[in-house]
């Protein structure tokens, strides 16, 4: 007979053979956007066969919201049954059991590159009929030694250079038309000013010699590469990079993609790993071309979404 049961203590959250997050979950409670009572075991006879806690994750900064929901609630991690039915009523009666006040977006993320179980998270997902909000595929660069010439039509300068005031409001217009679902998302639920100062956000001192502005020798811009400090030992990854629309066609992308990457050598990085949604066609080529390359990982993440209040009211009418 399988029981539901909170916990109380982090390491109580260790199932065998699973990857060990009790200090992550230690953390999450700490700084207050996880708590015991988010935190569920499965038990078959007293052995844990499965688990899933959550965390609330702001949106975005509060003064950039917007008609936006002031945060959203993530699935923080999955150790599932193998029945997917059983596994889908673990996350469902996890979610009932929540008497506080919670986000109704619910965010289930899969990395192929991160999780355990990519196909059991990606079947529970098709159970609870959450729906795919973005799939994006990885890619990789590999500093070979070869020569990175970075083309000289456009003049390039580091946000430092020409002041965050006015790099962010070129990356406020880069984004128009964009077929990044993610950025199409928020793009519409607030201005392009403040999308752009979200993004700005991701920017620091470290990393400004690798965010640049493209622009004509006229001075008019072109568009921007944001690349930053992946968090992996001498990794990089291009947080953004795209063309303003009126300079579209002109394969300025290849540019900027060249001298993110050749800034990123420079600053002692030997490799970038970054990711582009899969309905994007054009940026995907564009990294291919200049380099980076999806065969040369593992990467690959799919983005689904859900209503809290849609899987607990569901689930109350199955029991």
């Amino acid at each position: 007979m399988s029981t539901l049961r909170s916990i109380s203590a982090p390491a109580d959250f260790t199932v065998p053979g699973a990857p060990d997050l009790a200090g992550d979950l230690s953390e999450a409670w700490e700084d207050g956007s996880g708590r015991p009572e988010w935190s569920f075991v499965l038990e078959d006879d007293g052995t844990s066969i499965g688990r899933v806690a959550f965390v609330v994750d702001p949106t975005c900064p509060p003064e950039y919201l917007g008609d936006l929901p002031p945060d959203e609630l993530h699935v923080f991690d999955l150790w599932l049954p193998d029945d997917t039915v059983l596994a889908g009523g673990l996350v469902v009666e996890a979610l009932g059991r929540i008497t506080d006040p919670i986000p109704d977006r619910l965010q289930l993320r899969t990395n192929r590159d991160i999780h355990a179980q990519v196909a059991q998270r990606l079947a529970l997902a098709g159970a609870l009929d959450l729906v795919l909000f973005q799939e994006k595929e990885g890619f990789l660069w590999r500093d070979d030694g070869s020569d990175l010439e970075v083309p000289s039509r456009l003049v390039l300068r580091s946000i430092d250079d020409v002041g965050p005031r006015h790099y962010r409001d070129v990356f406020a217009g880069v984004p128009r038309e964009t077929l990044d679902r993610n950025d199409q998302w928020y793009r519409h639920r607030m201005s392009e000013r403040d999308w752009a100062s979200v993004m700005m956000t991701y920017s620091n001192d470290d990393d400004a010699p690798m965010w640049l502005e493209g622009r004509l020798p006229d001075g008019r811009p072109v568009g921007i590469v944001a690349v930053s400090d992946f968090g992996r030992p001498d990794t990089a990854t291009i947080t953004y990079v795209g063309v303003l629309p009126s300079h579209r066609g002109n394969g300025y992308i290849d540019d900027l993609i060249v001298a993110g990457t050749a800034a990123a050598r420079q600053l002692g990085f030997t490799s970038i790993l970054s990711d582009v949604d899969v309905e994007n066609h054009p940026m995907m080529a564009a990294m291919e071309r200049r380099g980076h390359h999806a065969g040369s990982t593992s990467w690959h993440g799919w983005h689904h979404i859900g209503s809290v209040s849609d899987l607990v009211a569901k689930g109350s009418t199955t029991r």
